[in-house]
């Protein structure tokens, strides 16, 4: 009868662990163009060890989406806020230098000098990974 129990119980533990997973994997999206821009940076943040780097994305592939989504899709380019300056080019943006900036609950704007656009970063609380 005890073990039995103790049975059940491992049941309906592992039960709740798997209804209670926080991020459904599907609800992230990654761009295909916007990979192509910003997975350097996730490179970057692993070592810039490609090969290392290509069998951690192999084997880590959810987190893999994860990261890469932070990189590509935690913050907007908003155009032509200002009347002066250069349009930036979203290509060369390392959001993680940004993330001081990022509010717990709404959007932050970052405005960077000689740039007529600004970033606008995501709230936290929307975050699929953070740094």
């Amino acid at each position: 009868m005890k073990t039995n129990t103790k049975f059940l119980f491992l049941i309906l533990m592992m039960g709740m662990s798997l209804l209670s997973f926080s991020q459904d994997f599907s609800k992230i999206k990654l761009d295909p163009e916007k990979v192509k821009k910003f997975e350097i940076f996730l490179i970057a943040s692993h070592g810039n060890d490609i090969p290392s780097f290509q069998q951690w994305k192999e084997s880590n592939k959810y987190d893999y989406v994860k990261q890469m989504w932070y990189f590509s899709e935690s913050f907007y380019i908003k155009r032509n806020v200002k009347a002066e300056g250069i349009s930036m080019d979203e290509t060369g943006l390392d959001i993680s230098r940004f993330e001081k900036n990022r509010k717990a609950t709404e959007e932050a704007i970052v405005e960077v000098p000689g740039y007529k656009d600004v970033i606008v970063l995501l709230p936290a609380d929307k975050l699929f990974y953070k740094p």
